[in-house]
């Protein structure tokens, strides 16, 4: 699939730039736990998962029995990428135009519980609803284009899953967390649907909360 994007990258380049040959570099991180936190790690590196209540979206991973393992892809930074400096700070870029949510994510197990497209921000959802919805949007319609990762998607089985978390959505508290996991789960808030047809025609649902419960 890394190698479809790429020519679907080369294919929608602007006109006066060269195919873009360098291999495409996939930074992602592999995360098993039951309950976690997610951070925006982009120029600041170190591990996307943090210890629950200090990041920017919490997950709940499974129920009381199981729980999956997930692979965070580094999303913005895959597509930045794409992207050439120049001596008087302006940049080519193969990908302008595109939006770049922080991360995918997927249960890469037999399993296939899920995938995601999670963007995150600091801003409070009532300046970011409109821009995050749209990138979400943009990103679904863009990659539902490629034949083999509209196939991807189709293998989850209708749980493929957009969530926008900002500060003022959907949150989880650590207070009450000596508690059994299933009390937790079973009290966690539900998220509020983002309606847009246009996402949920192509097989996803949408949601803002920083609190995604699997």
């Amino acid at each position: 699939m890394r190698s479809d994007l790429l020519a679907f990258i080369n294919s929608n380049r602007a006109g006066n730039l060269p195919e873009w040959s360098t291999p495409a570099v996939v930074i992602y991180e592999d995360i098993p736990d039951k309950f976690f936190d997610i951070r925006d790690v982009k120029n600041v590196d170190g591990s996307i998962k943090c210890d629950f209540g200090n990041g920017e979206a919490s997950y709940f991973n499974g129920d009381e029995g199981h729980s999956y393992l997930l692979r965070f892809i580094r999303y913005e930074e895959f597509v930045n990428q794409f992207r050439i400096h120049q001596a008087d700070g302006s940049f080519q870029d193969w990908t302008r135009g595109w939006s770049r949510p922080d991360y995918m994510a997927y249960d890469i197990s037999e399993n296939k519980r899920c995938f995601i497209i999670h963007e995150l921000s600091s801003g409070d959802i009532r300046s970011k609803h409109k821009d995050g919805k749209m990138q979400l949007l943009k990103t679904v319609v863009a990659l539902c284009k490629i034949p083999s990762m509209k196939q991807f998607f189709n293998t989850f089985a209708g749980r493929c899953f957009c969530f926008l978390s900002a500060r003022g959505c959907v949150d989880a508290t650590p207070m009450g967390m000596a508690d059994s996991f299933m009390d937790i789960y079973n009290k966690l808030p539900d998220p509020l649907p983002i309606d847009n047809k246009s996402i949920t025609n192509r097989g996803f649902l949408a949601f803002e909360t920083k609190v995604v419960k699997l």
